[in-house]
């Protein structure tokens, strides 16, 4: 039982807590919109004032790739997802699997 306090106590001595990031403290300053005389002034939100910035160069998205696997001598399947026309509906999302057999 004493070794368990004093593991308790080691524990508890040495959790911190973390300081909050100085930018999150302060809220955001307001925008000074104001026109002198004879001036029309249009002001709006900055539609971008809460938004990320982007860290980096991004990765250009590719078409899917077909998921393929050799079953046993040439034959294969892969599955893979189309656009299939319902009626009544319209169109869906449709998973298929094919296999692949040569004669």
């Amino acid at each position: 039982m004493p070794g368990f306090a004093l593991l308790m106590l080691q524990a508890a001595s040495t959790v911190t807590t973390p300081t909050p990031d100085e930018r999150l403290l302060h809220p955001v300053p307001p925008r000074h919109c104001e026109g002198s005389a004879g001036e029309i002034v249009v002001c709006a939100h900055d539609q971008d004032a809460y938004r990320l910035h982007g860290s980096g160069p991004q990765i250009e998205p590719t078409l899917p790739r077909k998921a393929e696997w050799r079953l046993f001598g040439n034959a294969k399947m892969n599955i893979h997802g189309e656009q299939r026309s319902l009626p009544g509906v319209g169109s869906a999302p449709a998973a298929m699997v094919t296999v692949t057999v040569p004669f």
